[in-house]
């Protein structure tokens, strides 16, 4: 059997998804399988640091934007490549594409798209892409041989939303690639703080400009726990939906000298902040898996998230959890946190093992058996 990867979003997503789409392309690279697999791609793959291996081959095809990628370029790699089963990560599959498909989908984007719009997030573009989706997207469900989930709540939102028949929908937790792990060597802790001017300690949180990580929530606990002025919290990621909006919200919350807006960062400098934090803060409004939270765990974090979505799944009982309105809460989980250490580290040994649970390795062989099932 001959299986496609659309894995566009490695070279144009610096979120989650690219990430899942490259351990994919990883773990193929190293594995067995008595298939042929082709990488969809829209940049070379040296470019982006994808391996070479007998286990799998590479097709690039230039792009301008997703909706060309999507609807025209995979379609016409696709059929060139006289593809058995299409695996893909996107909400919008090829309209004119007639294989099979299995699409692995993390979340239904109404959620999404709702929370963008009461926050004006997006320029022409993402109002033409959110458009687009609302179209393709019940067409997509349709048109997909097998819908792979990472949550039962996905699989629930899927049944309840779009009625897709529980026989249709498989549910895949993704993982985390192996350099998201712990490091108990003090000395590497106190040189990543000082690196980042967080000497006695911080509070990571991710803030990519996704209304739904609910920052400002997250921001009004930091400022409302009570501990330590010394303890900083580092913002990870691209910035707030409004900048200046954020500029003022850690004014008026008197955050100017503990907040540390570290930008986007590397995977290693990502694996840095998660293991020398004192704890990792994720309030979101809406999760469809929750690859952030299961990244902290594997790196020996202790974990403050919301109980809603997806993360209650994923931080079990291995995380103290929250509704993502609750700020109260979430500034009594910090201080509980750090107030004290024994219990922060019983949380922390246990969401290591919870992690330790998630493999890519299964994950690949699940969405492989998957292809099989839909041919079959």
């Amino acid at each position: 059997m001959r299986i496609g990867i659309d894995a566009v979003h490695i070279s144009r997503n610096l979120k989650g998804i690219g990430r899942v789409e490259r351990n994919i392309v990883e773990t193929l690279a190293e594995s067995t399988y008595p298939h042929e697999f082709i990488v969809f791609l829209d940049r070379e793959p040296s470019e982006i640091g994808l391996p070479q291996s007998d286990s799998l081959s590479y097709s690039v095809n230039r792009s301008k934007s997703l909706i060309e990628w999507e609807q025209v370029r995979l379609n016409r790699a696709a059929r060139q490549h006289k593809i058995d089963c299409l695996i893909t990560l996107s909400d919008r599959v090829p309209l004119l594409y007639s294989g099979r498909i299995v699409l692995y989908l993390f979340e239904i984007p109404d959620r999404r798209r709702e929370l963008a719009l009461e926050n004006g997030v997006g320029g022409f573009y993402q109002r033409t892409s959110d458009n687009l989706t609302r179209f393709v997207f019940p067409i997509s469900m349709r048109r997909a041989r097998l819908i792979a989930v990472p949550s039962q709540f996905t699989s629930n939102e899927l049944q309840a939303n779009y009625g897709i028949l529980d026989r249709k929908i498989t549910i895949i937790p993704a993982a985390v690639s192996s350099e998201f792990c712990p490091n108990d060597n003090n000395q590497h802790k106190e040189q990543v703080r000082k690196r980042y001017g967080a000497p006695e300690g911080y509070v990571l949180h991710f803030c990519s400009g996704d209304p739904r990580e609910n920052t400002e929530l997250a921001l009004r606990a930091f400022a409302l726990a009570n501990i330590s002025t010394n303890i900083k919290i580092i913002l990870v990621g691209d910035g707030y939906v409004n900048q200046d909006e954020l500029t003022d919200m850690i004014y008026y919350m008197q955050l100017e000298d503990r907040v540390i807006s570290a930008g986007y960062v590397s995977d290693s400098d990502l694996v840095d902040l998660y293991q020398a934090a004192d704890v990792y803060m994720d309030p979101s409004l809406y999760e469809g898996f929750g690859l952030q939270v299961l990244e902290a765990m594997s790196c020996g974090v202790p974990v403050l998230c919301s109980n809603t979505s997806s993360l209650a799944e994923i931080a079990s009982d291995v995380a103290l959890t929250y509704q993502p309105t609750d700020t109260e809460g979430f500034a009594h989980g910090i201080e509980y946190l750090i107030s004290n250490p024994a219990q922060a580290e019983i949380i922390r040994d246990a969401g290591i093992r919870q992690a330790s649970e998630y493999s890519w390795n299964t994950t690949v062989e699940r969405l492989v058996t998957s292809c099989e099932y839909a041919l079959g």
